[in-house]
């Protein structure tokens, strides 16, 4: 399928965000055309959206786009059980017990808790006291949730891959020149069983020296950091291209 189209997301009558701008860039730099929307015209389901019409947006916007066309919106993996060697932290599912445990009182440990199916479900919290614990108190019992022990990184990094191949690696936090092994990352990649055809796979430096494994993100909706206007384009299009011949 070749995508005829591209609609970006915008506020005002530009790209919204610097991650929306390179994807306008990096399209239009590929000969392809780009027309801005802004969020309403998808929850309005005023914008002509096509299989072969991708969607460069928040989470949100891409997902109501996915849904408008029948298109399965993938669960979130964002420590698959194929990578469990390389988390270097222990790792649970949980909420409501969570919540039952330490709303009185504080865990015995700090606790890292995510969305487990959702991208982005929810906000990332660190569970240091009752405090933290209420302040998710939106979230029903039910909600799952993954939960990890917390680690201290030096420095953060993500891969860029497309079709097994990487693309980048893109410091994001932490110290500018704590590299993370490069062996780890690349055995990394090919143990990814049923990974998708373009994501970003965050990479840590645990204070010291291990290189771990932070998450993997979806490549529909994903933060370029330092990546290449065309090479982002294409990692979008890989991955909404294989979306759309699911």
């Amino acid at each position: 399928m070749k995508i005829q189209k591209v609609f970006v997301e915008a506020s005002q009558g530009i790209p919204s965000l610097g991650t929306f701008f390179r994807a306008w860039e990096g399209f239009r730099k590929r000969g392809i055309e780009c027309e801005l929307f802004e969020p309403q015209q998808i929850q309005e389901q005023s914008l002509p959206i096509e299989r072969n019409t991708l969607v460069a947006g928040g989470i949100p916007s891409v997902e109501l786009a996915l849904r408008q066309l029948s298109v399965p919106v993938p669960m979130a993996d964002n420590l698959p059980a194929s990578l469990a060697k390389y988390r270097g932290r222990r790792v649970w599912t949980s909420w409501g017990e969570l919540r039952r445990l330490y709303r009185t009182k504080k865990p015995p440990e700090p606790l890292w808790v995510k969305s487990l199916r959702r991208n982005k479900g929810a906000p990332s919290i660190a569970v240091y006291d009752t405090d933290d614990i209420a302040m998710a108190d939106r979230l029903p019992d039910d909600h799952e949730v993954l939960v990890s022990e917390y680690v201290l990184f030096e420095s953060e990094w993500r891969c860029f891959v497309r079709n097994g191949q990487i693309l980048d690696l893109c410091r994001y936090q932490g110290e500018i020149f704590c590299f993370p092994d490069r062996r780890v990352i690349e055995q990394a990649i090919r143990d990814f069983d049923a990974a998708p055809a373009a994501y970003g796979i965050d990479f840590g430096v645990l204070v010291g020296g291990r290189t771990v494994l932070v998450e993997v993100n979806e490549g529909y909706s994903l933060n370029p950091y330092g990546l290449e206007a065309t090479d982002y384009a294409e990692l979008l299009e890989a991955r909404w291209v294989q979306m759309m011949s699911a």
